[in-house]
């Protein structure tokens, strides 16, 4: 891949990498909405907010990421708000980036193109973009991952 899907700030990157390593504390999933702005090709991230600030009562009753529909309106409220939009998703397994069955069955952002990281370990092993999952939807259930050096490729950290 020769041009990237994500750019991140470092500084912005390294926060969100300890905030989900601080969330899950290393015994469950933890995640959070990446916002920004989408250009031409690539989706600039500003951003993010986490699930604990969107789903409250959700991250404290899960070992894993759901949220409900009235989260869901807290987070577009938010993105008014701050006038960014959700340019991608991330949360965090135990174990590695691939996604689950129920990643590929239920996407946070059901939209073509919408992009879904996956971070390893919890994020407690401070994780750099070769060690991400990166998901794209294509639509009907259907997902193209980027893994090692193609997940490398698509995010592109400033």
């Amino acid at each position: 891949m020769s041009r990237p899907l994500l750019e991140i700030p470092r500084a912005t990157y390294d926060a969100l990498i300890a905030d989900l390593a601080r969330s899950g504390r290393g015994v469950k999933e933890s995640g959070a909405f990446l916002l920004g702005r989408t250009g031409p090709t690539v989706r600039f991230v500003s951003d993010y907010l986490m699930y604990d600030v969107a789903a409250p009562v959700s991250s404290q009753k899960h070992a894993y990421v759901v949220l409900t529909g009235e989260e869901m309106a807290r987070a577009w409220q938010h993105c008014y708000a701050t006038g960014l939009e959700v340019v991608a998703d991330v949360h965090t397994h135990p174990m590695g980036p691939m996604q689950s069955d129920t990643d590929q069955a239920h996407p946070i952002v059901a939209v073509p193109g919408h992009v879904a990281l996956i971070v390893p370990h919890f994020a407690l092993r401070d994780p750099e973009p070769i060690d991400l999952g990166v998901h794209v939807f294509e639509g009907a259930n259907e997902w193209r991952s980027l893994l090692r050096q193609a997940a490398q490729d698509a995010i592109r950290l400033t």
